[in-house]
């Protein structure tokens, strides 16, 4: 039996699914240390941040706008045509290193009724993919919000009835009542990693 770096390229995807705040990213890092392969975290933050700054809340990037008459306060997020090309590439990406044969967990948010999921398996097709949707109650996810301090107040109410719509998930975990670790220890478990 060969090692796990010398064997054919096909990698084990982990895809979080789930509002800002809902716990994605603590989830991520807290089964890189306990699974039994190294795995890498990729973040739809990050590649956010790649973009211009000058496209940050600009019609052609992602505009993160408040949403009318709401109470409590709701921010939706739209995408424009420079937005969409790069969660594109970002899932062209993740395709492109599970083609190298990396294992990834990858920490993302849908809002199009499941339209990701579908690119993803289609990206993904020579690998193996579990979906996992990552929940809170939407009064935990609010309080993290503010207590994270990054994150216009109200996009996790906009999200929470949004970002499960079309999806179906291989296991579901609600973060509101379990540390990251044992969370973690939920997913290692669930898939045998």
């Amino acid at each position: 039996m060969s090692a796990w770096w010398l064997r054919e390229p096909m990698a084990i995807v982990i895809i979080l699914n789930g509002t800002t705040s809902a716990g994605k990213t603590s989830l991520a890092r807290a089964l890189q240390d306990v699974t039994s392969r190294p795995f890498l975290h990729v973040r739809m933050d990050d590649f956010l941040t790649m973009q211009p700054r000058r496209l940050n809340n600009h019609p052609d990037g992602f505009v993160f706008a408040p949403v009318e008459g709401a109470a409590p306060p709701e921010v939706l997020i739209k995408t424009g045509a420079y937005g969409a090309k790069l969660i594109s590439g970002m899932r062209k990406a993740v395709a492109a290193m599970a083609d190298s044969g990396l294992d990834m967990i990858v920490d993302d948010v849908w809002l199009r009724e499941g339209a990701e999921q579908v690119d993803y398996i289609r990206l993904l097709s020579n690998h193996e993919v579990f979906f996992v949707g990552v929940s809170a109650p939407l009064a935990i996810l609010e309080q993290r919000e503010v207590a994270r301090g990054d994150r216009d107040i109200g996009q996790a109410r906009w999200q929470h009835t949004r970002v499960h719509i079309g999806a179906t998930y291989d296991l579901e975990i609600d973060t509101g009542d379990m540390t990251p670790q044992q969370a973690a220890l939920k997913v290692q478990q669930a898939f045998r990693l």
